[in-house]
């Protein structure tokens, strides 16, 4: 006959064996949902944090920068404003609009050496990409280049687009793309 001591000893067993299959199935797990390395702190988030939807996102144009011949930087950074951190990777879409929001110019993506990096956005973080355009500078002959009143940007991975109003004067048949995806503020 079995004593109520056994009993106890080989319950007891039977809960740190579950305990340990527990836990390795909890690690094995881990290791098949690896975590992206968040490139804006070297710190490691799970790779499981959502993508960014509109409706965590706010978009306003930062200060741009003007250099010799009408080349023009002009910042546009993306603010979570939901409670929990969200992502963005790649090229946002970026479209010159008229005044009665008919397309004019659609930028393409500036091409580069540096791998395109995953960014997590925390809340009341930000994230940033550059529109690099021409406005006819110094030594273009000819009517000024025309300016227009609004863009349309539509961050990567997400479908509803943002509409600014923000005058790019910009040449026909010059450079006109966007950067990619670049967690913090513009340098």
């Amino acid at each position: 006959m079995e004593n109520k001591g056994e009993r106890n000893s080989e319950t007891m067993a039977n809960i740190v064996r579950l305990t340990l299959v527990v836990i390795n199935i909890i690690l094995a797990c881990a290791q098949s949902y690896p975590s992206r390395a968040n490139s804006g702190r070297n710190r490691l988030i799970p790779a499981l944090t959502r993508p960014c939807t509109h409706q965590d996102l706010n978009v306003k144009s930062g200060e741009g920068n003007a250099a010799m011949g009408g080349v023009r930087e002009q910042p546009f950074i993306f603010t979570n404003v939901s409670a929990s951190p969200c992502m963005l990777e790649g090229y946002p879409g970026l479209e010159l609009l008229s005044q009665k929001g008919s397309l004019i110019k659609r930028a393409s993506k500036q091409k580069s050496d540096q791998a395109i990096a995953t960014v997590i956005i925390e809340p009341r973080k930000t994230a940033w990409f550059n529109l690099n355009y021409n406005a006819g500078g110094a030594g273009r002959t000819g009517k000024p280049c025309p300016a227009y009143p609004k863009v349309k940007i539509t961050a990567p991975g997400v479908s509803q687009p943002f509409v600014l109003r923000a005058d790019v004067q910009t040449c026909p048949r010059t450079d006109f793309s966007v950067t990619a995806i670049t967690s913090g503020e513009p340098q």
